[in-house]
C-alpha cells in the first residue's frame, strides 16, 4: 500500500485539537469517518491518478 500524506487546514487542525482536548470519542469517530470518505474520493489508479481520468486504453 502506498504512503499517504495528509495536509490539514488551520481550521481542521483546530477541530482535531478540540476533539482531543475534550476527549470526545463520538466527534473523533465522525471526523475519521469523514476523512475515510475523502481518501476513497481521491483513490488513484494503478497507473496513477491522471491515468484514471483519461480515455480507456490510454493509461
Amino acid at each position: 500500500m502506498a504512503d499517504k500524506h495528509i495536509a490539514f487546514s488551520d481550521q481542521e487542525q483546530q477541530k482535531i485539537e478540540g476533539i482531543v482536548i475534550d476527549k470526545d470519542g463520538e466527534a473523533a469517530l465522525r471526523y475519521l469517518s469523514d476523512l475515510i470518505g475523502q481518501f476513497k474520493a481521491h483513490a488513484g489508479h494503478a497507473c496513477g491518478p491522471k491515468a484514471a481520468e483519461g480515455a480507456p486504453g490510454h493509461g
